[in-house]
């Protein structure tokens, strides 16, 4: 849950490493990125839906975060900038690539299968659904950091995530009937 005393200290540390790491504290910044890889990976997966991808993804993430660093203002916590600037990576990488992950899941076991089966429907989406799913799910963000993240109105995000569902729900249910 959001808003507890442990994640206005952990935003509070990213805002000092983020100040360090505009000054030129090359370390402030390896400190966030062994704060925030594992979430950023996670949504570059939750995105592309290929791991290797993904890991390309998250340090493309970094690099740029990196290059933009005088661009950060503070205005937003530092999560929101840099999941804004994951979003962008993805979007960029897909429209690049045209390309879509195999949607069978390759199942190591019953939890390893649901959660390829899972990645393999987000696959399915549209970008935005993804993206919205993802952050609201996997992220566990607000609709209200969601909408900010994304420059979007609070009633674009509720409806987008609505029909998000939706089309998660189906493309699953889909999934399902294409299995041997």
């Amino acid at each position: 849950m959001r808003g507890t005393d442990a994640d206005s200290r952990a935003g509070e540390a990213d805002s000092v490493l983020m100040a360090r790491a505009q000054r030129g504290d090359e370390d402030a910044y390896d400190e966030l990125y062994v704060r925030h890889r594992d979430h950023v990976y996670t949504l570059c997966l939750n995105l592309c839906g290929d791991r290797d991808e993904a890991q390309d993804l998250l340090q493309e993430t970094f690099v740029r975060g990196y290059r933009a660093l005088r661009t950060f203002r503070g205005e937003s916590r530092f999560t929101t900038w840099l999941h804004r600037i994951a979003v962008n990576v993805c979007h960029s990488a897909a429209r690049q690539s045209q390309r879509r992950a195999d949607p069978r899941p390759v199942a190591t076991g019953a939890d390893a299968g649901l959660v390829e089966q899972v990645r393999a429907a987000l696959v399915h989406l549209r970008p935005r659904h993804r993206v919205v799913l993802a952050l609201r799910y996997h992220q566990s963000l607000s609709y209200q950091e969601i909408a900010e993240l994304l420059n979007w109105s609070l009633p674009r995000v509720k409806v987008t995530i609505h029909r998000a569902k939706r089309a998660f729900k189906d493309a699953y249910l889909q999934l399902g009937e294409v299995e041997p």
